[in-house]
């Protein structure tokens, strides 16, 4: 870690700088309501259809390095009873981008709740 000249870092705030530099940290999670706004942005894109593909990208492209088991949590309450998207029988591929080890596999496709075009 980088320490400034000006002023020595004490030991707690080198930890809150590690805690918040930690990409598998709680930091590093994915909150409810940006989860649900690259749910809304993908599926707006693309007729109501929400690929998780998609959304890892968006989620991705804005916050950089995210833990992966806070956007795996987010999938079953959105698609939950008060949820606001359904899981549909439809199998589409993972992308391996932002999915590593999982570029085999493939994932069912969402549809936002109540799409109306």
């Amino acid at each position: 870690m980088t320490t400034t000249s000006a002023r020595p870092v004490d030991d707690q705030l080198r930890d809150d700088l590690d805690l918040v530099a930690d990409p598998r940290g709680a930091l590093a999670s994915i909150h409810n309501n940006d989860f649900r706004e690259a749910c809304e942005t993908d599926g707006r894109a693309h007729n109501g259809w929400v690929h998780p593909s998609r959304v890892s990208k968006l989620l991705h492209d804005r916050f950089g390095e995210i833990n992966p088991n806070s956007l795996s949590a987010k999938w079953a309450g959105a698609c939950g009873p008060n949820g606001f998207m359904d899981k549909t029988d439809q199998r589409v591929p993972i992308d391996p981008t932002h999915s590593r080890g999982n570029g085999n596999k493939d994932v069912r496709l969402r549809r936002l709740r109540g799409w109306s075009q």
